[in-house]
């Protein structure tokens, strides 16, 4: 169980957005969220693994984040924490009346 007091890192929340190209067009990237996105959570750190792909070593790390809870996040989201970005994998919900929500995010790896 998270204490208020071990929310003690600061978070950013981003989903995917569309931006205007420059060429009359649209793309998406990466913008924070409309409401609120940056929180503060607590961070701890979990496994990690390397795989190799077509003579390429891929590296990545699996951390949760626990946040005050809120509705509007989901795993097509990402968090960026120390500048570091991690992918959303999963949103544990305990429902609406839940304190805390818990986030498990990977970094090393894209969408």
């Amino acid at each position: 169980m998270v204490r208020p007091g071990q929310l003690d890192q600061r978070i950013a929340i981003q989903d995917f957005t569309l931006a205007a190209d420059g060429g009359g067009g649209l793309t998406k990237a990466w913008a924070d969220l409309a409401t609120d996105p940056d929180v503060w959570a607590s961070v701890k750190a979990g496994g990690g693994g390397e795989s190799t792909t077509e003579d390429r070593t891929n590296a990545t790390a699996m951390t949760t984040f626990v946040i005050r809870n809120r509705s509007d996040i989901d795993e097509r989201m990402r968090i960026v924490w120390e500048g570091l970005d991690y992918n959303i994998r999963h949103v544990m919900r305990e429902g609406s009346r839940a304190m805390y929500l818990t986030i498990l995010a990977e970094r090393g790896v894209s969408n």
